[in-house]
């Protein structure tokens, strides 16, 4: 009269549709982010000890790989340079 319905109700608990964040690709443009850190070496050798980050840049990466990986300094000069120039007043 009854099938047990309940015994595979634990199968498929976790998601494995999300690939795991890779802390040496940007999550902007998916290419190498030139960490230091992320690559094993000390933080202090990493291109980011040098540079500014802007208001706004962090809130580019989606939000699942944010503070997993790091942007790259390409991605960071583009960021900058796009907002120069909405600032720029025309003439």
């Amino acid at each position: 009269m009854g099938g047990n319905f309940n015994s595979n109700s634990q199968a498929k608990t976790t998601n494995t549709s999300a690939s795991p964040v890779n802390v040496l690709v940007c999550p902007l443009c998916g290419e190498a982010n030139g960490c230091s850190y992320a690559a094993g070496r000390p933080h202090s050798e990493c291109w980011c000890n040098h540079a500014e980050f802007p208001e706004g840049v962090f809130d580019l990466i989606p939000a699942e790989q944010r503070r997993k990986s790091c942007i790259c300094q390409r991605c960071l000069e583009t960021y900058k340079n796009q907002t120069e120039h909405k600032q720029e007043p025309h003439s």
